[in-house]
């Protein structure tokens, strides 16, 4: 377009020649045309422009990732715990027994405290964890099987005046037998429960104040909680389930953090009864 005509006229491509007959095609040359072409190529190159990303954006692709930022933390078992002289050829389990970690816990003082008498469980970390170790039975045992909402409390019953209101009778929980070890403290018997009316999962029985005194745990101490259980026997790599077999007891391993040091001796109870054996491995 020829400035201040508003008319377009035509030119020939340079090189092109200007005879009669040629059969190259004439191009119509428009300014502002033009001028719009170039304005729309400058902004789809803007557009198609590569911007730096910071790093770890939620839009970042997943191959731009970190393998160490992107898997999942494992947590080392116990050192020691399948050494020849380790807790497991200690409790004559298999070597290659696998060691699941609950969950880590920070010791309160209901824990310690002899009026409440039991240790208590997160019970995320063992709906989570430990139940997919036990069996039907065990989670039956430790009233594992159905897990709903705690149940509301019953009401106090009315004082009558000049009459002695006896208090309610809880019900008896019972529990799963397990195996608490701890390197000061040995080992113990003791029993697996999830109370109905609060939900809380816990260990507890008797002889349990004795056993966690002697773990010298302080209020604020962090604990980590592991668990195994032998439920066949391994030949040849392949679990044989033999008729009349016994699994071995659940056995629930407490490791306070930063405690490395070897246990004097080992304290086994059962039935009631206490025997002192040599240290057992941790």
């Amino acid at each position: 377009m020829c400035p201040g005509t508003g008319k377009s006229h035509t030119v020939l491509p340079r090189g092109a020649p200007g005879y009669a007959g040629s059969k190259r095609t004439l191009a119509v040359y428009d300014p502002a045309a033009a001028q719009q072409r170039a304005d729309a190529a400058r902004l789809s190159a803007d557009a198609g422009a590569l911007v730096p990303s910071p790093v770890g954006v939620a839009g970042e692709p997943i191959k731009a990732v970190p393998l160490a930022a992107s898997a999942s933390k494992v947590r080392a078992e116990p050192p020691g715990i399948r050494a020849p002289d380790g807790l497991l050829p200690y409790l004559r389990l298999r070597v290659d027994l696998p060691v699941h970690f609950i969950v880590e816990k920070t010791v309160t003082a209901t824990d310690v405290d002899p009026q409440q008498n039991r240790f208590r469980l997160p019970i995320d970390g063992v709906m989570r964890n430990l139940r997919p170790v036990l069996s039907h039975l065990d989670r039956r045992a430790a009233n594992l099987v159905h897990v709903e909402a705690p149940r509301p409390r019953l009401p106090k019953l009315p004082k009558v005046p000049g009459e002695k209101t006896k208090k309610r009778r809880g019900r008896e929980h019972g529990g799963l037998p397990v195996l608490v070890i701890e390197c000061y403290a040995g080992i113990r018997e003791l029993q697996l429960t999830r109370w109905e009316s609060s939900g809380v999962c816990v260990i507890k029985g008797e002889g349990y104040m004795d056993f966690i005194n002697n773990c010298g745990f302080s209020v604020g101490d962090v604990v980590e909680i592991w668990a195994f259980k032998q439920k066949a026997l391994r030949l040849f790599g392949v679990d044989i389930y033999q008729e009349g077999y016994q699994e071995s007891p659940l056995c629930i391993l407490f490791i306070k953090k930063g405690q490395l040091l070897p246990p004097p001796r080992a304290l086994v109870v059962s039935d009631g009864g206490e025997t002192t054996q040599d240290h057992a491995p941790c």
